[in-house]
């Protein structure tokens, strides 16, 4: 448990990609109802790098609910139909987001396991995460010259990762703005 016998050294992580990744692969999707509940989904890129990305339930503070969840049905439907036929992908009679999420996380059971996937990542923020709208996802079963994943202008712009708005804080920067005890 608790000793001396481990590497103490960073070994590194593969940090995700942008673009149209190739070989990309989907490991878990799970239900995390903490803070109102949230659908995860986290894929593996060819490179080892995790990309996490998140659905929530439709929130009035945001607007539209009615928009925000038919958003939400149109990502994991995108998702789900991309290694199961549409006629299987049937939620019905749902009164909840859990409910919902209850029942997509049963009808992606495993069926996704060893399936490969071409995927579009994009920047949101300083993460890399996947475009609001589709097409974002289809099978390498797809030749990569007859793709149909679109990088829109919009999603053009959030392939380079943005520069923080901040200047950096050094000693000059801390005596110019009064601060005249410094804690170094």
């Amino acid at each position: 448990m608790y000793g001396s016998n481990v590497e103490s050294n960073s070994t590194g992580g593969a940090i995700p990609s942008v673009g149209i990744q190739e070989n990309c692969e989907l490991v878990g999707v799970t239900l995390n109802m903490d803070k109102g509940g949230r659908l995860d989904f986290e894929f593996k890129q060819e490179n080892g790098a995790s990309v996490k990305h998140a659905e929530f339930p439709a929130n009035p503070d945001y607007g539209d609910v009615e928009k925000q969840a038919t958003d939400v049905s149109r990502r994991v439907k995108h998702i789900a139909t991309k290694f199961m036929p549409e006629s299987e992908f049937v939620i019905e009679n749902v009164t909840s987001f859990a409910d919902y999420a209850n029942k997509v996380t049963a009808l992606f059971g495993q069926k996704f396991l060893g399936k490969k996937f071409r995927m579009l990542f994009i920047y949101r923020g300083k993460y890399a995460s996947l475009p609001k709208y589709p097409n974002f996802i289809e099978t390498m079963d797809v030749p990569a010259d007859k793709t149909n994943i679109y990088i829109s202008d919009y999603n053009r712009k959030k392939l380079v990762k943005p520069e923080p708005d901040a200047t950096p804080v050094t000693p000059e920067t801390v005596m110019s703005t009064g601060g005249a005890e410094m804690p170094f």
